[in-house]
């Protein structure tokens, strides 16, 4: 149960870090290999040097839409040794200017890499309406 707690814990971390454009706080619990399918950016993004320029840009996207508010549901956690899988879903709202609401499902894949939990994978895909 440790185990999930901490993986859970890294989770809001980058949310809340997100939220306050805290690029360095989100970089320090990623894979130096990670990878990432963000829902705003069609190609996939791997390694430092790209994550560090999306956060850039991620960062960018986020300055130029008004406050943002995250809720995040409760995340399923299944372990296995040096690995482990959370999924999880988020809804987000930004206010004006540049509104814009969604649910995202997500996915990441962690992987314990010198006594610390990793992502070595983060996927988002947007949630269909029901409509």
């Amino acid at each position: 149960m440790e185990k999930n707690e901490t993986i859970k814990g890294i989770i809001t971390s980058i949310f809340d870090a997100f939220k306050r454009g805290d690029t360095k706080e989100i970089e320090k619990h990623l894979h130096k290999e990670a990878s990432v399918w963000d829902v705003f950016t069609p190609q996939l993004i791997i390694g430092e040097k790209e994550l560090s320029d999306f956060h850039d840009r991620d960062q960018m996207q986020k300055d130029s839409r008004g406050e943002l508010s995250i809720v995040l549901e409760e995340p399923m956690i299944r372990s296995m040794k040096d690995f482990a899988v959370a999924t999880y879903c988020l809804e987000f709202v930004y206010q004006e200017p540049n509104a814009m609401r969604g649910k995202v499902r997500i996915t990441d894949i962690f992987i314990m890499e010198e006594e610390r939990w990793k992502i070595l994978h983060h996927h988002e895909g947007i949630v269909p309406n029901d409509k």
